[in-house]
């Protein structure tokens, strides 16, 4: 042990670095501090590390003429001043240039570091590998802005995808059927339809149908994929109105069930009016579609519990209890009694609400007793 160490004390080396360090890792921690107050932009960050770097280096050298001046009128050796500047700042000037570069460098790099690692994690994503997000940048500027927009436009092109596949995953597992009809019945038709009267009509009736059926499949696909990048033009309207309307046009067209609607004078709600309008058709055209002519549906709009409600009652064939977990699922068909031969369509109208739903910001639920009916709620926000 030396005897600077015994006595408590360190080597002057070891003072001289300490005396610099420490500026520099308080000067760190004061503007890292500052930066997550103020939020500074890089432009700010570069220009205050740079006006500290020139403050250090403009003192620099005015402690070197200082000293050389106050050690000339302190010595009587005034006339070798003007020399010792001269030769002194041409040593001194390119060290503090110098230095003055290195730290601007250094710091440079430090701040834009995070650019680095970023491109190095997109290179790493791919279409395959879409759910890969940038990691958080904690620097409280626009390469955290960046990095926020980067991943929201990537969760909109993992959904884009999502869709896309779904898209192609569905059309090809609902249309196989339709079209392996169309295929048997035109073979039919080749062989033995050009004789045969009734071959013939039945091909003809069944080839209709399935066009028919691949198309409505076709347009609700069609619609439940524009869902996912529609964006919503909400208004303040009357929801009570609007279920009168709907009730109305019902009427109009001579539905052989009686439609009844209970609503106050007025349910404000703030939403995309097409939207909610397409939503409660669907609700509604469900129950007409399981109600046995002559029945009844019942629908009403109302306010609870700090929300707009509108619930669609039928009595129709109701829906089995293992089911209603599952009635939301895209081409979801109950096989006991929502076939569809017997009119059930093709399980695309509820999931189309369920999206459609979600879209507003509200929800749709459904309770059910198999040959007693349904109930489907579906809450908005409302608006006082």
């Amino acid at each position: 042990m030396s005897k600077n160490e015994r006595n408590g004390k360190y080597p002057l080396w070891v003072e001289i670095v300490s005396w610099v360090i420490f500026p520099i890792g308080l000067f760190r921690l004061l503007y890292t501090k500052l930066s997550q107050r103020f939020h500074l932009s890089i432009s700010a960050k570069v220009s205050l590390l740079n006006g500290v770097l020139f403050f250090f280096t403009f003192l620099g050298y005015a402690i070197f003429i200082i000293a050389n001046v106050a050690y000339s009128v302190g010595t009587g050796h005034a006339e070798h001043l003007v020399n010792t500047l001269v030769v002194g700042s041409f040593i001194l000037v390119p060290v503090l240039v110098a230095l003055f570069v290195a730290f601007a460098t250094l710091t440079s790099k430090s701040m834009l570091s995070p650019v680095r690692k970023m491109i190095n994690k997109m290179d790493e994503i791919t279409a395959e590998s879409l759910s890969s997000r940038l990691d958080p940048v904690d620097s409280q500027d626009e390469l955290m802005e960046l990095t926020d927009r980067i991943n929201l436009m990537l969760d909109d092109i993992e959904e884009s995808f999502r869709r896309q596949r779904n898209f192609v995953s569905d059309a090809s597992h609902e249309l196989r059927t339709p079209i392996a009809v169309v295929q048997g019945y035109s073979d039919m038709l080749y062989r033995w339809g050009k004789n045969d009267t009734a071959v013939l009509n039945e091909g003809l009736l069944t080839l209709r149908a399935e066009a028919t059926n691949m198309s409505v499949i076709v347009e609700q696909l069609l619609h439940l994929a524009r869902l996912g990048s529609f964006k919503p033009s909400p208004i303040t309207f009357d929801l009570a109105e609007a279920v009168r309307d709907i009730v109305e046009s019902y009427r109009q067209l001579g539905v052989d069930r009686l439609i009844t609607v209970f609503a106050p004078d007025t349910v404000t709600v703030h939403a995309d009016r097409s939207l909610v309008v397409e939503l409660i058709r669907i609700v509604t055209d469900n129950a007409i579609k399981y109600t046995n002519a002559g029945g009844e549906v019942e629908i009403k709009a109302f306010v609870e519990d700090g929300t707009a409600t509108v619930s669609v009652r039928d009595d129709g064939i109701g829906i089995p209890e293992e089911d209603l977990s599952k009635i939301f699922e895209r081409f979801f068909r109950c096989d006991k009694v929502r076939s569809r031969e017997g009119g059930g369509g093709v399980g695309l109208g509820l999931a189309i609400a369920k999206s459609i739903a979600d879209m507003l910001h509200g929800d749709i639920t459904v309770t059910s007793a198999l040959g007693e009916g349904s109930t489907f709620v579906i809450t908005l926000p409302f608006v006082e």
